[in-house]
C-alpha cells in the first residue's frame, strides 16, 4: 500500500514538471542543449523502451487516461523500475527548469538598474516644476491688482453717467404732458394717446422716482378714460350716419350693378349702334324705378348740378361718408389692449343695427314701392360692413361678416315668404323678382353668397306659375264654353293666313282651293294654341337669370306645359261629362281634340325658339322631359264614351218605338217604321262623322253596329216576349235583314268587304236556325269549336226560341192536330239535348 502511494506521489510530482516543462520547453531555445543532450543519453542506459512509452502516454494523456497507464504499469509487474525511471525524469526536469531561471536572471537585473535611473530624472523634473509655479504666482499677483482698480474706476464712470442721463431724461415729461392736454383740447385724442403711451413707455422708471412725476403718472388713467369715451362718442356718431345714408348707398349701388348688368346683355349689339344712337346712348343712363323696371334717364343737366357738393344720383355717397373715427376708436382700443373690448361693442352696435335694417316696413303690403327702399337699405348696409372690413380687417372678419348676411338671409325670406308668398298679381310678382334679382346680383359683386336667393326665386316660380296657370285654366274653360263648335270657314286670304299664324295647319292643296275655305277644327284650336304660347312666355319671364342651366328651362317649360295640358284635358273631360252636350258639340270636340294632339310637337319646336332666345342661359347637353303627346288620349276616351252614350241614347229611344207582335201569323213583307227611320238617323250621324279622324269614325261606326245587333238580340229574347210565333220570327228577321244591307253599303269608307255585317252574324244566324229548324245540324256541331254552320250560336240563345215557340203552339192548341204530336215530341227531343250542351 505504501509503495502503491508513493507511485502516486511521483507521478503527481512528474505531472507537475511535465507540464511546467512544456509550457517552459517554448522560452527555452537559448539553453545550452549538450548538457541537456547528455543527461538524456545518460538516463536513456536506464529506461527502457516500454518505460519510455508509459511516460510518454503520462506526458500526453489527460488525466482521465491516467488509470489506463497505470493499469498497464501494475500489470507489467516492473513497478520499482518504473518508479526509478520517474524519479530520474523528475530529476531531468529539475535541471531544465534551474537552466531556464539562470536564463531570466541577468534580463531582470538590468530592468532594475533601469528603473533606478528613472527614478533620479523624475525628481529633477519635479523640482523645476516647482520653481516655474512659483514664478507664475509671483507674476499674477500683480495683474490681479491692477485689474481689481480698474473695474473699480470703470463702475464709478458708469455710475456717473447713469445719474447725468437720469436727471436730464426727466425734463421731456413735462414738454409731453403739455403736448397731451393741447392735443386733448384740439380733439386729437389718438395723438395724444400715442404720447401718452410713448411716456410712459420711454420714461417709465422716471415717473415713479420723482414725486411731481408720481403725480403726473397718476392722472393717466383720467386721461385714458376720457379719450376712450370721447372716441366712442365719435364711432356711436358716426354709425348713426351710416343708418341714414345706407338707403343712398344701396340705391347708387343697385343702380350701377343695372348698368352693368344691362351693357353686358347688349354688348353685341352695342358694337354696331351708329355714331348717332351713341351719342342719344351716352347722354342716358339705367335707372330702377320703384315697380322694379329699368328705365332710362335723360342727364343733360349734369353739369349744370357739378357744382353741387353732393350728387346722390351720380356720385358715389361712400365718398362723403368719413370713415375716420372708426379707424382712429380702433386703434385707440388697440392702443389701450382693449382690441377684443372694441371688436364687440362694434359688432354688437352692428348686429342692432342689422336687426334694424332686416325688419320690414309696413308698406311693403299694399304695392311693390315699399320693396325697394328695404333692398337698398340692406344693400347699402353690407356695402358698409364690406367698406369696413377691407379697411380694418381686425374689426370684422369674413365669418362675421358672413353670419350677419345669413342672419339677413333668413329675415328676407321670411319676409317675402310672408309678402311675396301672399301676392296673387302676376304683374307685381314679376316687378318683385326683378328687384330681387338685382338686389341678388349686387350683392353677389360684393363677395356674398345669394344662392339662397335664388333658391327663394325658384320657390316663387312654382307659386307664379300655378298662378298663371291658374288664369289660363280659366281661360281656357271660358274659350270652351263659349264656341260654336263648327268648322272655321275663311272668305278671303287675310283670315285664312291669319289661322295658319295662329294655328300651324298643313293639308295638301289647301291654299288653291276656292274662298270660303273650310278648315275642320273650330275657333277653339287656334285660339287656345296662342294662349299655350302665351302661357309658355309668361313662365319664361319669371325664370329669366335665375342662374338655371339651358336644360334644365326647358325641362321646367316643358314639365310646367304638360300640366296645362293636362288640366285642359282634365277640363274637357268635365266640360264633356254635362249631360246637356248634344252630339254635334261632342264631335267638334273630338275633331279638336285630334288637332290639339297634332299641334304638340309644334308647341315642342315653339318651346325650343323661345329658350335659344334668352341668351343669359347657360348652355345644356339636352333636356330629359318631353311634351307628353298623349296628354289628351283620356279626354278623348271621355268624349269617345260620350259620343256611344249619347248615340245608344237615340238607339234606345228608337227601340223603345218598336210595336212587335209576337203572335204575328204572317210577316208585312217589309221591314218595320221603326228601324227604318233609325238607319235613316244613323246614315245622318255617319255623314257627321267625316271630320273625324278615319280610325275614329270606323270605331264608332262598328261600336253603333255592334250595339245595335245587341239591342236586336235582347229584344227579341227579352223575358217579356213569352211566345213566339214564326211569322213573328219572319218580320224581326226582315228588319235584322235591312240592318245587314245598311252595313253592308259601309257607311263609313276604310272597312273590309263584309267587316261590319259582321256584327250581325251571331243574330243571323240564330234567326236562320229557328226559321229553318235545322236543329240536327246545329246538334251535330255543339260539341265543336268555331266549326260548323251556327257556330256562332250559343246553345242558352237557341233554347230561349225554342221555348218561346213551343210556348205559342200550346197557347194556340197547334199541338193537338193530327201529326202534331210527333213534332212536339221532337221538339221536347230537341230542347232536352240542347240543354244537356248548355
Amino acid at each position: 500500500m505504501t509503495k502503491n502511494n508513493s507511485i502516486f506521489h511521483y507521478i503527481r510530482i512528474y505531472m507537475m514538471y511535465a507540464n511546467g516543462t512544456t509550457k517552459l520547453n517554448n522560452n527555452k531555445n537559448k539553453i545550452d542543449n549538450s548538457i541537456s543532450n547528455s543527461y538524456e543519453v545518460q538516463t536513456s542506459t536506464d529506461i527502457n523502451a516500454e518505460q519510455e512509452y508509459f511516460l510518454y502516454e503520462l506526458e500526453t494523456t489527460d488525466s482521465s487516461s491516467v488509470g489506463l497507464v497505470l493499469r498497464a504499469i501494475y500489470e507489467g509487474g516492473d513497478v520499482a523500475k518504473f518508479t526509478r525511471a520517474l524519479e530520474r525524469k523528475i530529476v531531468h526536469y529539475d535541471k531544465s527548469i534551474l537552466n531556464v531561471s539562470n536564463y531570466h536572471y541577468q534580463g531582470f537585473v538590468e530592468s532594475m538598474k533601469q528603473l533606478a535611473i528613472l527614478k533620479t530624472k523624475v525628481a529633477e523634473i519635479r523640482d523645476k516644476a516647482e520653481d516655474i509655479n512659483g514664478i507664475i504666482q509671483s507674476n499674477a499677483t500683480d495683474l490681479i491688482t491692477h485689474g481689481e482698480e480698474l473695474i473699480r474706476y470703470r463702475r464709478f464712470q458708469r455710475n456717473a453717467k447713469i445719474a447725468m442721463d437720469q436727471i436730464t431724461q426727466t425734463l421731456p415729461i413735462l414738454e409731453n404732458y403739455s403736448k397731451i392736454k393741447e392735443l386733448m383740447y384740439q380733439g386729437k385724442y389718438y395723438q395724444a394717446l400715442k404720447i401718452l403711451e410713448e411716456m410712459e413707455h420711454t420714461h417709465r422708471d422716471y415717473l415713479s422716482k420723482y414725486r411731481f412725476t408720481h403725480a403726473l403718472a397718476k392722472s393717466f388713467s383720467g386721461i385714458r378714460q376720457q379719450i376712450k369715451e370721447k372716441s366712442f362718442s365719435e364711432f356711436t356718431d358716426f354709425l348713426e350716419l351710416i343708418s341714414k345714408v345706407s338707403q343712398r348707398i344701396g340705391k347708387y349701388v343697385m343702380k350701377n350693378s343695372a348698368e352693368s348688368f344691362d351693357q353686358e346683355r347688349n354688348v353685341s349689339e352695342t358694337m354696331n349702334i351708329s355714331d348717332h344712337k351713341k351719342s342719344m346712348i351716352s347722354n342716358t343712363f339705367l335707372e330702377l324705378s320703384f315697380d322694379g323696371s329699368l328705365k332710362k334717364k335723360n342727364i343733360v343737366d349734369y353739369k349744370a348740378k357739378a357744382d353741387d357738393d353732393f350728387d346722390e344720383e351720380n356720385n358715389n355717397p361712400l365718398d362723403i361718408i368719413d370713415f375716420a373715427p372708426i379707424h382712429r376708436c380702433c386703434q385707440i382700443y388697440n392702443i389701450l389692449s382693449e382690441k377684443g373690448t372694441f371688436q364687440k361693442l362694434y359688432r354688437d352696435q352692428r348686429q342692432a343695427q342689422a336687426n334694424v335694417v332686416i325688419e320690414p316696413s309696413s308698406k311693403m303690403t299694399s304695392n311693390t314701392s315699399g320693396y325697394l327702399p328695404y333692398l337698398q337699405n340692406i344693400v347699402g348696409f353690407f356695402v358698409v360692413e364690406d367698406y369696413i372690413l377691407q379697411r380694418e380687417p381686425l374689426l370684422s372678419s369674413t365669418n362675421y361678416k358672413n353670419s350677419l348676411w345669413e342672419t339677413a338671409l333668413k329675415k328676407i325670406k321670411s319676409t317675402m315668404d310672408n309678402h311675396f308668398g301672399q301676392c296673387v298679381d302676376i304683374a307685381m310678382m314679376l316687378k318683385i323678382k326683378k328687384m330681387i334679382f338685382l338686389f341678388a346680383l349686387t350683392m353677389k359683386s360684393y363677395g356674398y353668397d345669394i344662392q339662397p336667393l335664388y333658391h327663394l326665386l325658384k320657390n316663387f316660380r312654382d307659386q307664379y306659375n300655378e298662378i298663371l296657370m291658374s288664369e289660363y285654366c280659366s281661360l281656357f274653360e271660358k274659350t270652351l264654353n263659349n264656341d260654336n263648335y263648327t268648322p272655321i270657314v275663311c272668305n278671303d286670304e287675310k283670315q285664312f293666313l291669319d289661322i295658319l299664324k295662329q294655328f300651324p295647319f298643313h293639308k295638301r292643296g289647301l291654299d288653291k282651293e276656292p274662298f270660303p275655305r273650310k278648315f275642320p277644327f273650330s275657333d277653339f284650336v287656334p285660339t287656345v294654341f296662342t294662349q299655350a304660347k302665351m302661357y309658355l312666355e309668361g313662365c319664361l319671364k319669371f325664370m329669366e337669370h335665375l342662374q338655371m342651366g339651358q336644360s334644365e328651362i326647358d325641362d321646367t317649360i316643358r314639365r310646367y306645359a304638360n300640366v296645362l295640358l293636362s288640366r285642359w284635358a282634365a277640363s274637357i273631360k268635365s266640360f264633356c261629362r254635362d249631360k246637356n252636350r248634344n252630339l254635334v258639340q261632342l264631335t267638334q270636340i273630338i275633331v279638336n281634340i285630334g288637332y290639339l294632339e297634332k299641334g304638340v310637337p309644334y308647341l315642342e319646336e315653339f318651346i325650343k325658339r323661345l329658350t335659344k332666345k334668352d341668351k343669359s342661359l347657360s348652355q345644356g347637353t339636352g333636356h330629359l322631359v318631353s311634351l307628353k303627346d298623349q296628354v289628351f288620349k283620356d279626354a278623348k276616351c271621355e268624349v269617345e264614351s260620350q259620343i256611344d252614350n249619347s248615340l245608344q241614347s237615340k238607339i234606345d229611344e228608337f227601340f223603345n218605338l218598336n210595336s212587335y207582335d209576337w203572335d204575328l201569323q204572317v210577316s208585312k213583307g217589309v221591314s218595320s217604321e221603326y228601324i227604318t227611320d233609325l238607319l235613316a238617323f244613323l246614315q245622318t250621324i255617319f255623314v257627321t262623322f267625316k271630320n273625324l279622324p278615319p280610325a275614329l269614325a270606323r270605331h264608332l261606326c262598328m261600336q253603333l253596329c255592334k250595339y245595335l245587333s245587341e239591342c236586336l238580340t235582347k229584344t227579341i229574347l227579352n223575358s217579356s216576349v213569352k211566345s213566339l210565333s214564326s211569322g213573328a220570327i219572319d218580320q224581326f228577321s226582315l228588319d235584322v235583314m235591312q240592318c245587314e244591307n245598311f252595313t253592308l253599303q259601309c257607311p263609313v269608307s276604310g272597312f273590309e268587304d263584309g267587316s261590319l255585317a259582321m256584327t250581325f252574324a251571331s243574330l243571323r244566324q240564330l234567326l236562320d236556325l229557328v226559321m229553318a229548324g235545322d236543329w240536327s245540324t246545329f246538334l251535330a256541331d255543339c260539341g265543336k269549336k268555331n266549326q260548323g254552320k251556327y257556330q256562332r250560336v250559343k246553345p242558352a240563345e237557341a233554347i230561349t226560341i225554342l221555348e218561346k215557340m213551343i210556348e205559342y203552339e200550346k197557347k194556340t192548341n197547334s199541338f193537338f192536330g193530327i201529326g202534331k204530336g210527333e213534332k212536339r215530341k221532337l221538339l221536347d227531343t230537341i230542347l232536352k239535348q240542347l240543354k244537356s250542351y248548355n
